[in-house]
């Protein structure tokens, strides 16, 4: 069963997902590297960055299990995660990441709070 996860970004965004998703300057269901199960449900999330710090497909986000997971999709900036009270470590490029609700993952300049609802 699908659990919903609330993203607040850093832009004023809001998204309350339960499914998966792309997050970038301009991004795409088809990324190569993302292996959605379903691309007709991808959720995409366009962040706007004119100094282009976010990568145009920068990351892939879901969940297995109930576990919130973000993949870099080999960005330029790279993406972190900051989880609480145990420090902020850099993300593998195409590699899942668990993110555990009250993290940061920060990309480029901008970063999302993960709450589960």
């Amino acid at each position: 069963m699908a659990v919903t996860f609330v993203l607040d970004f850093s832009d004023g965004q809001r998204l309350e997902t339960s499914g998966n998703g792309v997050i970038g300057r301009n991004p795409a269901v088809h990324t190569p590297g993302t292996e959605m199960e379903d691309p007709a449900h991808v959720e995409l999330v366009t962040i706007q960055d004119d100094v282009k710090s976010v990568s145009r497909a920068h990351l892939a986000f879901g969940q297995y299990d109930g576990v919130f997971w973000v993949m870099d999709l080999g960005s330029a900036n790279g993406t972190t995660i900051t989880y609480p009270g145990e420090g902020t470590f850099a993300c593998d490029p195409k590699t899942r990441h668990e993110v555990d609700p009250g993290s940061v993952v920060r990309f480029g300049s901008a970063s999302f709070a993960l709450t589960r609802r």
